[in-house]
This record gives C-alpha cells, sequence and structure tokens, in this order.
C-alpha cells in the first residue's frame, strides 16, 4: 500500500495536466450531482475503463491491438501493465462529454450570469443524451489520440504503440469504434446511478444547487480538454493534425453558440414547473421568478425576459 501511494504521489507530479483535469471533474460532479455519485462514479467507470484497456493490449478488443511501453515504471502508478493515468481519464471525458450532450439537448434559463438547466428525470435519462454524450467523447478522442502517439515530442513520452498504426495520423478506425464502446458505457452508468442515487426529490450531498452556471462546469472541463490538445499539438508543429482539430469542432462550437444565443432555447413557465417538480430542493433560490400563492412560477412573459435580453 505504501508503495503505491508513492507511485501515486510520483504520477501526480508526473502527470499534473491529468489530475487537474480530474480534480475538475470531481468538483464539477459533486457541485451538480452530489458526492455519492460522483465518486461511486469514478470508481465504477475507472474499472470498465481498465478492463477495456487491459483487454485490448492483450487481444485487441475495443480499442485495437496496442503495446504500452514500460518507460515510466518506477515513476508512476500501473496496474496491471496499465499506466493509472491512462484509464482515470476516461473518467472526467465521459462526464465531460455527458454534460455537453445535457446543455445542448436540455431547455435553459438564465438570470443575469446564471446560466441553469431546465433539466428533468426524463431528460437525463433519455437515449439522445446517452448517445451524444458517447459521440462527444468519440471527437475529444479524434484530437487526443493523434497526440497521444506523438507523445515523444512533447512531455507525455512515448507511451505507446499502435499494432499496426491506423490511417487516421496514425490511429486505427477501430480505436475510435472502442472509445465509442467505453464512452455509451460509462455514461449508462452515470444516468443509472443518478436515478438510483439523487432521485426522490432530496437534494445530493454535497451538492451545491444555488452555484451560479453550475451548468456550464462540465462543458467547461470538455472545452479545456480540447483547447489543451488543439494548443499541444501546435506547440510540436503537428499543424496538419491541429488544422483537422480545429476544423472538427468549428462546426459542434457554432452550433453550441447558436443555441446558447437562441431565445427559443430557453424554457417557458410550464418547463421550469416541471424541472422545480423534480428537484423541489431548487424551489427556494432566488435566482427563480417570484412564485404566486399556489406555488406557480408567474407569467411566461415574465419568465422569458431573461432570454429576450440576449436578442
Amino acid at each position: 500500500m505504501g508503495e503505491a501511494m508513492h507511485l501515486l504521489l510520483l504520477t501526480i507530479a508526473l502527470r499534473p495536466y491529468v489530475f487537474i483535469f480530474l480534480a475538475a471533474f470531481l468538483f464539477a460532479g459533486i457541485v451538480n450531482y452530489g458526492l455519492e455519485a460522483t465518486m461511486v462514479f469514478t470508481g465504477l467507470s475507472y474499472l470498465v475503463s481498465f478492463g477495456c484497456e487491459w483487454l485490448s493490449i492483450h487481444d485487441g478488443f475495443p480499442f485495437g491491438l496496442y503495446h504500452y511501453l514500460a518507460t515510466t515504471r518506477g515513476r508512476e502508478l500501473w496496474v496491471a501493465g496499465v499506466p493509472f493515468m491512462d484509464s482515470i481519464s476516461f473518467t472526467f471525458l465521459a462526464f465531460a462529454s455527458y454534460t455537453v450532450a445535457m446543455l445542448v439537448s436540455t431547455p435553459l434559463y438564465r438570470r443575469g450570469v446564471d446560466l441553469r438547466l431546465l433539466d428533468n428525470w426524463r431528460r437525463r435519462g433519455t437515449v439522445r443524451v446517452w448517445l451524444l454524450g458517447a459521440l462527444f467523447m468519440v471527437m475529444i478522442d479524434m484530437v487526443a489520440d493523434p497526440l497521444s502517439v506523438r507523445g515523444n515530442r512533447w512531455f507525455l513520452g512515448r507511451l505507446f504503440w499502435y499494432d499496426p498504426p491506423g490511417p487516421y495520423f496514425g490511429v486505427p478506425i477501430s480505436n475510435y469504434l472502442g472509445w465509442f464502446f467505453v464512452a455509451a458505457v460509462t455514461i449508462a452508468i452515470f444516468q443509472w446511478l443518478d436515478r438510483l442515487l439523487n432521485r426522490g426529490g432530496r437534494k445530493p450531498w454535497g451538492a451545491l444547487p444555488g452555484f451560479p452556471s453550475r451548468a456550464l462546469l462540465g462543458p467547461g472541463l470538455y472545452v479545456g480538454v480540447v483547447c489543451f490538445t488543439i494548443t499541444m499539438l501546435f506547440r510540436i508543429r503537428s499543424y496538419e493534425v491541429g488544422w483537422a482539430s480545429v476544423f472538427i469542432f468549428l462546426p459542434f462550437t457554432a452550433l453550441t453558440l447558436s443555441i446558447l444565443t437562441d431565445r427559443r432555447s430557453y424554457g417557458d413557465a410550464a418547463t421550469i414547473e416541471r424541472h422545480l417538480n423534480d428537484f423541489p430542493f431548487e424551489k427556494k433560490l432566488p435566482v427563480w421568478p417570484k412564485l404566486e400563492a399556489q406555488g406557480r412560477p408567474m407569467t411566461q412573459e415574465r419568465v422569458n425576459e431573461p432570454a429576450k435580453r440576449q436578442r
């Protein structure tokens, strides 16, 4: 145990960027979904991703066959031939991708700078959010994996190689199919855990429903990962991959900004009421319009005022 802890500390020192993203995920997850769901998801998603990586380096499923180079053994934590930092990364990438899918699929509400999702339990568990989240995670990998195979040109180091290399800047297509599989499994696990642990009207322990624009924390993590990887591609002068990555995300960025600035993306009084019925612990937040005696939000015109101010 002492040696494992020592290696974990060495891993944090060697891969600080991974653990900065991990810390951001833990903060965003706890603020939005509570401590219990976030920590259980972290453990389960790590086990899923580790299992898939272990299978891939031995049998080629689901990512395709690849081999790790043990150049950092003794300098960072490895688990059964797989670097710990590699498997734990899937956890925050899956969460960030899920939150982006929620952002583009859910009615919005804004009061000043406080942007919120008017989600409900039906929306949180839809197939649309599940599939979009998995696709958004694959989009990250279309940037991250071409960077990773060029690890000898930046501080990642040459960590692995595909057997054989693939057609997309050295990455095989099977890798992206594998990422979709892992993303679909882990996001489904998160949706299940959220319903299992948080449904029932009580505030999840550790959640901060009053945190301003908490719905943007997960998407902010997604943007941070994408910007980091694209920046590194240009820093190592891998311009062809860098520009390909930029043009992968340009349409997605334009679509997201269009959704955020379109008044039709913002919910009406009935949408707010459905949200508060599913999450009653939010009713006392001052961000909502004043309630009438019957407990219903005020007129739809009053509710839509924040969205109108964006026009």
